[in-house]
């Protein structure tokens, strides 16, 4: 696309400095990052200045300092404030670039996650000087700037899907109307490219090989029958719950249970060879791994909620192997949760719980009281794909429920 430059992102730093200095290294645009340190030196370029007729660009970068928590920088780097260096860095290109245009490229996101998260909002409030900012972390799609402190904010959704297109006027070296919209990236409004789609062709005929690939062998079928992921635990819903665990604890996230919206498993898994297909029909759908963090009383209202979800409905809970209690139905099927355990205790009210989820559940999908919980991570990892690198660790499974949910009463469906 002819990128002037990129930002570092949380995701940068989720594997090891060596590969991120590759990646760095092959781009044929520069990245740039002011408040990502090694030693005294920015990491990358802080900052790039472009020259046009009439006026000049500065842009700069910023790295959202959750990335000490959410990724795993190597230990010789350093997170500046993002404030303080954004001071800093308007200073620069105003006064020693003299640039008349000053753009922030940031990683910093617009939804305050946890406390003493900056996000973009607040230092369009706190540094005077930026004319635009083009955010991202957050994955929110934006249908108009938002204007904070007379500083429009513009991001652009989540992984390529849809690109900001804005047009500038600037009279006498000054900014005077900024226009932005978000253009959605589809095949109709934008044709692909003969050249490029006969590059990417034997990638995708790889893509489509690895749909048969055998990622699991089980001894018998995952059941599924009428919607049973709706009506009480299972083991596809064991297994793919406790896959999410493993994945977090493989990242260096450490959440102490898992839950599930049953509606989400859409199928059944077959006896003998499972492919890569097979697992991808069974969750088809483009959800994301996501932890929050809830206070003990807001885990006992989530409990709650569960046993009030009635069966065969989406919502209808499966959990990872840490929990484990009672639903009790009357004869309305009106459901009351029981003897909660995690990790075979019971609830502790002052303690903050990470809970594991997908991304619409973490949005209030369902119904779910998520969205209460601070600390929000958006792992970026498919759900399916979480669970396909789970099952190959596994060998052979027969499957089997676990007994962490006890269903007294209630009525499976015919």
């Amino acid at each position: 696309m002819g990128y002037d430059a990129a930002t570092l992102g949380n995701h940068e730093f989720d594997t090891t400095m060596a590969k991120l200095q590759k990646q760095i290294k092959i781009a044929d645009f520069p990245w740039i990052s002011a408040n990502v340190k090694k030693g005294k030196k920015t990491l990358v370029k802080p900052y790039i200045v472009k020259d046009y007729e009439g006026f000049r660009v500065g842009v700069f970068g910023l790295t959202t300092r959750r990335t000490l928590t959410i990724a795993s920088p190597d230990k010789s780097l350093t997170f500046d404030d993002e404030i303080e260096t954004a001071k800093k860095m308007v200073d620069q290109l105003r006064n020693k670039e003299k640039c008349d245009l000053v753009i922030l490229c940031g990683h910093i996101g617009d939804i305050e996650e946890v406390e003493g998260h900056e996000t973009s909002l607040m230092i369009a409030e706190k540094v005077p000087g930026i004319d635009v900012i083009v955010d991202g972390h957050s994955h929110s799609l934006f249908t108009e700037p938002k204007l904070v402190n007379g500083v429009p904010i513009v991001t652009a959704n989540e992984h390529g899907k849809i690109v900001g297109e804005a047009k500038i006027k600037i009279t006498d070296g000054k900014l005077t109307e900024f226009d932005w919209k978000p253009v959605e990236i589809t095949t109709e409004a934008f044709p692909p490219d003969a050249e490029m789609m006969a590059f990417l062709k034997p990638y995708i005929d790889k893509a489509n090989a690895s749909l048969k690939e055998v990622v699991l062998k089980t001894t018998s079928e995952f059941e599924f029958g009428k919607k049973l992921t709706r009506y009480q635990e299972m083991a596809s819903g064991d297994v793919l719950c406790d896959g999410m665990i493993w994945y977090l604890n493989s990242i260096g996230v450490k959440a102490d249970f898992a839950v599930f919206n049953g509606g989400s498993i859409r199928t059944s898994l077959p006896k003998g060879d499972v492919t890569r297909e097979n697992i991808l029909t069974m969750l088809p759908f483009e959800n994301y791994v996501y932890t929050v963090d809830l206070k003990g009383e807001d885990v006992v209202k989530l409990f709650d909620f569960i046993g009030s979800i009635r069966q065969g409905a989406g919502g209808w809970a499966q959990v990872s192997k840490e929990v484990s209690y009672t639903i009790t139905y009357d004869a309305e099927g009106n459901g009351k949760v029981s003897d909660v355990k995690i990790n075979g205790k019971e609830i502790d009210p002052s303690k903050t719980y990470k809970v594991a989820c997908n991304d619409y559940m973490a949005g209030g999908g369902d119904g779910y009281p998520l969205k209460v919980g601070t600390g929000a991570f958006n792992s970026s990892q498919l759900v399916s794909e979480v669970f396909i690198n789970y099952v190959k660790t596994l060998g052979t499974v027969t499957p089997t429920v676990g007994n962490r949910i006890t269903v007294i009463g209630g009525k499976l469906p015919e």
